[in-house]
């Protein structure tokens, strides 16, 4: 997993598509931060998260967690499904996805995501 760790930058949930079972996650641009950053889960099984969350950590879980998680949501963690803990704000959340990707550039606040095309 690629390390994700924005701590001083504030996430919504962006969207959400049924599709492919997309979930973006965005920070937008801000008198302080000149990029947007963009984190997009695919394949999304289950989902416990705030819809905003004041800097963003990205880990896997500890064994603990995974069973909170596995027992939460029915779902086992496996090669089709990774659990991703989610930290901002002194809250915890998770989301059981496939993969998870970031890309940080110089988009408008309503342009499309990059990562749309990579995966």
């Amino acid at each position: 997993m690629e390390q994700v760790s924005f701590p001083y930058r504030v996430f919504q949930v962006w969207s959400y598509t049924v599709g492919m079972s997309r979930l973006l996650l965005r920070s937008t641009k801000t008198p302080t931060f000149a990029t947007r950053v963009d984190v997009l889960f695919q394949n999304v099984q289950a989902m416990k998260l705030t819809t905003r969350l004041e800097g963003l950590s990205l880990r896997l879980p500890t064994k603990e967690e995974q069973v909170i998680v596995e027992a939460d949501t029915g779902l086992t963690a496996g090669d089709d499904a990774r659990i991703f803990m989610l930290e901002g704000d002194g809250r915890c959340g998770y989301v059981v996805a496939g993969v998870v990707v970031s890309h940080e550039d110089e988009g408008e606040y309503d342009d499309e995501s990059a990562l749309l095309g990579f995966v």
